[in-house]
């Protein structure tokens, strides 16, 4: 009976198309709600990037949209000010992003996961109609189609990947390139390739770029299989010509943005090529399993490949077949043997990802050849015929051979746990023999469904399996801290934190700035324009190819770079906020900084005290013109700063701001070291036992003391306290660093000690410096009396006036990013880089109002090349509206007999 029903009562075909987008929407929805995600529990989807980098920017997305577009193109809560248009191009164009618009705080990370939900959906559908929209020779029935689709939504990429949000726009769209390649090549239509291309381009440059290659790839194979081409000219010109207007149409975006990419991401591009592989080719096998991923994955695998083994087994069958010509094989496997390489071969892996080796996330390119996969098991399907002896013998061979390589490296691999080894085993054993009977026996209805319900079923199974190994942040975790800092910065005076910057001595991620929506000192964003990172380098600060953090400052630096008010925990309140889960995921010092204390406290926000700093500087300020002059040097933070506060001031005679303090003990615990100087190599006398270096120094004055610590430590190699409170030194860095360890604590005894991690550490450039507190306070008061007073603070626009004297320029704190245009007085005022990082002018002496301007290089050209493609795009269409003949396939073959 259901058998009878089964072949008899076939659905509706807009119910697969439902099924294809709302299978993949609810296995996210269900997951993540039978996880206790946030309302129906308190964890939440924020894990890695997507945690401490992406919702950050989807806060800012929403301040933008919902009234502040002034920092649409810039904005001071990137370092200390950065360009935004390469943030947007990568992080924030989806359409889908319009949803975080209506969950506004706590309900953001909802926000996050309905959009997840439906870009998994919206995959799987737009998979479901390339497969059924193909011409009518590669088509399946409804079942397969389904199947299909979600084995390419819930594929290893999505499901390893999903938590990189603004990637998955590209994979909904490849299927629709597919298709308006094959509409291209086999119609002659390029309407469907030059869209959907276009628009990936848009939501995504970067996988926009990658889905340009494969497209180049899935031309050459759609040209092979339908060699000879009488036509062959036309369809390259039209496939070349869609193409570069797909580009040109974005040209607004990619033009300034490629000139951004110039002094960001592009600076880090390999410089040399070396043919070899990453890792063994082998270890590709392993991931062909489900549950094929786990956290080291992210920042050190192998390509997430998993498309279920029926997909699997039906792509083997592809070059086993008789039936498809062996020009279709060729060719076939001359691109399979291309991306599997492209996967581990060092050339062929930078070329998909743009010069770059990926930091985490590797072969962020895969789900190309899943779509690959299931483009060669359509085929085979579409080709069945009863196997050969020999055809079943060598997929039988190659199943037996993987599963052993799986189940003898099982000790090797951290993914291969034994329940996803069994699963694996079970659904390789009957996807074996079900497709044995398939290309056995003519195709029955049962026989598809069962096929089709093994394949969902393990790729449902997969995405379980998968996601168990990686951890989440709690809702709790999130909400608890960004909920009372928002409430704090209430309490902070307005005007104070638009005209200068504000910083804290904890956070939750390097982006606190974007969820806030305050100017500060740090950043993580791929996108991030290198010249901050080298000025902290310079000055003793934290710095990486992605980010800057502010964590190790110095009373000079804070008043330098405009650090006014200072927020800090207060540790006595926080003990009685029991009622507040995981307060201290943000609340958690991270920058050691006594001397934050010196400045006037404002007052107590409940857990958070507020201090301002009365020596900051505004964002623009007179200086003397010695600045241009001043040179910095590599780790040397203490003369550095000297250096700079000298030239601001116009100092002829060098005074030193710092003095050298000696130690007054050193005491060795467990250590020997390879001579008698605080830096040294250090050595365990006993490695299982810990060893630890004490320096004891008493201050003499109230004044603040610094340790210098150099580059070649970190966090891995050992800790520090200051009388037993944790020094956190967490974060990278690539100079030597400055540590406050001490600040108003005359006559007391400081005890500084480096426990030892490893069993032998070259403790560099160790010494210990005092701040002349009152020079420093003197020097700070004259720059003070230049402070521009500001009319307007916004992200792309400054505004005010100045009072300038002979020997003085207007001086900024503003990093000197292409785009910035100063106006004087009306007039349009050329601009100097200072300190090879900041903006400068040289203006006449007396009162000025200045202007600063923002606009991104090549916005205008870009936006001019993009007009003049949607001028031949109209052109074309009307062509094709007036003379439609010219644009069908029988117009082409006509001129091809007449020739």
């Amino acid at each position: 009976m259901i058998k009878k029903r089964l072949l008899t009562a076939p659905i509706s075909k807009k119910w697969f198309y439902l099924l294809s987008f709302s299978i993949p929407l609810l296995a996210v929805f269900l997951y993540f709600a039978l996880a206790h995600s946030f309302p129906f529990g308190n964890s939440s989807l924020l894990t890695t990037d997507l945690g401490q980098e992406y919702i950050d920017f989807y806060q800012y997305y929403r301040r933008v949209l919902l009234g502040h577009p002034d920092q649409f193109f810039y904005s001071f809560s990137s370092s200390l000010g950065g360009p935004m248009l390469g943030t947007w191009a990568y992080y924030l164009l989806s359409p889908l992003n319009l949803i975080l618009l209506l969950t506004p705080g706590k309900w953001i990370t909802v926000g996050v996961w309905l959009m997840t939900a439906i870009k998994l959906g919206l995959t799987g559908f737009t998979m479901f109609y390339f497969l059924d929209r193909r011409p009518q020779a590669t088509r399946l029935n409804n079942e397969w189609q389904l199947a299909l689709s979600l084995a390419y939504a819930l594929c290893g990429y999505t499901t390893a990947y999903q938590l990189n949000i603004m990637w998955l726009d590209g994979v909904i769209l490849l299927p629709i390139i597919m298709l308006g390649l094959e509409y291209l090549v086999t119609k002659g239509k390029f309407w469907t390739y030059l869209w959907s291309l276009s628009l990936a381009i848009l939501t995504n440059y970067y996988i926009g770029y990658m889905l340009c290659l494969f497209s180049v790839l899935y031309f050459i194979y759609l040209l092979m299989i339908n060699w000879p081409h009488q036509r062959l000219s036309r369809i390259i010109a039209r496939f070349s010509l869609s193409s570069l207007l797909a580009g040109c149409l974005n040209a607004w975006l990619l033009v300034p943005n490629l000139l951004e990419l110039r002094a960001s991401k592009a600076t880090y591009n390999a410089s040399k090529m070396v043919w070899r592989f990453e890792y063994n080719p082998l270890k590709l096998i392993s991931k062909l399993m489900l549950g094929s991923y786990s956290f080291d994955q992210m920042s050190s695998g192998q390509a997430n490949i998993f498309t279920g083994t029926i997909v699997l087994f039906l792509a083997i069958l592809f070059f086993l077949l008789r039936t498809i010509p062996h020009r279709q094989k060729i060719t076939a496997g001359v691109i399979t043997l291309f991306l599997l390489l492209s996967f581990c071969l060092e050339p062929l892996d930078l070329l998909w990802h743009g010069g770059q080796f990926p930091v985490w996330y590797p072969s962020r390119f895969s789900f190309v050849f899943s779509a690959w996969l299931i483009v060669l098991a359509v085929t085979s399907l579409t080709h069945r015929q009863n196997l050969k002896l020999w055809q079943v013998g060598v997929l039988g061979g190659l199943l037996v051979a993987w599963l052993g390589y799986l189940f003898f490296n099982q000790n090797q691999i951290d993914y291969l746990k034994p329940i996803n080894l069994a699963f694996t085993c079970f659904f390789a054993i009957v996807s074996f023999f079900l497709i044995m009977f398939y290309f056995s026996t003519s195709p029955r209805g049962l026989l598809r469904f069962a096929l089709a319900i093994v394949l969902m079923s393990e790729m449902l199974v997969n995405y379980q399996a998968s996601l168990q190994q990686i951890s989440y942040t709690r809702q709790s975790e999130y909400w608890s801290y960004t909920g009372l800092l928002n409430t704090a910065l209430k309490k902070v005076n307005a005007q104070d934190v638009q005209q200068h910057r504000l910083e804290k001595t904890f956070n939750r991620t390097n982006d606190d700035p974007f969820q806030f929506g305050y100017a500060g000192g740090q950043t993580f964003n791929s996108m991030l324009d290198p010249i901050t990172g080298k000025f902290y380098d310079k000055i003793g600060q934290a710095a990486g190819d992605n980010f800057v953090n502010y964590k190790y400052g110095t009373q000079i630096t804070d008043s330098l770079l405009g650090y006014q008010t200072w927020l800090t925990t207060n540790t006595a309140v926080n003990q009685e906020l029991p009622e507040l889960p995981d307060l201290n995921a943000g609340l958690t010092t991270t920058s050691f900084r006594p001397d934050v204390t010196s400045y006037e406290l404002v007052k107590n926000a409940g857990a958070v005290t507020i201090y301002q700093n009365p020596n900051a500087l505004n964002y623009v300020f007179a200086a003397n013109q010695q600045i241009t002059k001043t040179q910095l040097l590599d780790n040397q933070p203490v003369t550095n700063q000297e250096r700079i506060v000298a030239g601001l001031t116009g100092t002829n005679v060098y005074q030193p701001l710092y003095s050298l303090v000696n130690f007054d003990q050193v005491k060795l615990t467990n250590l020997t070291r390879d001579t008698p100087t605080p830096s040294a190599v250090y050595t365990r006398k006993m490695s299982a036992l810990p060893g630890s270096v004490t320096f004891t120094f008493t201050p003499t004055t109230n004044n603040s003391y610094y340790l210098s610590l150099g580059s070649a430590l970190d966090s891995d190699q050992i800790s520090i306290t200051a009388n037993d409170e944790n020094v956190p030194i967490n974060e990278n860095f690539r100079g030597t660093i400055l540590l406050n360890v001490a600040r108003r604590e005359i006559g007391k005894k400081i005890n500084i000690t480096i426990s030892l991690k490893k069993n032998q550490v070259y403790l560099q450039n160790i010494n210990l410096y005092q701040l002349d507190q009152a020079t420093v306070n003197q020097r700070f008061k004259q720059l003070q009396k230049g402070n521009a007073k500001l009319t307007t603070v916004k992200g792309d626009r400054l505004a005010g006036t100045i009072k300038l004297s002979k020997q003085e320029m207007l001086m900024t704190t503003i990093p000197a990013n292409a785009g910035w245009h100063l106006y004087i007085d009306g007039q349009e005022q050329a601009t100097k880089k200072v300190l090879k990082t900041f903006l400068g002018a040289k203006v006449s002496a007396g009162k000025h109002q200045f202007e600063f301007k923002f606009r991104p290089v090549g916005w205008l050209t870009g936006w001019l090349i993009t007009l003049i493609s949607v001028l031949i795009i109209a052109t074309l269409s009307l062509q094709q509206k007036f003379r439609p003949h010219l644009f069908t396939t029988n117009h082409l073959r006509r001129r091809t007999k007449q020739q």
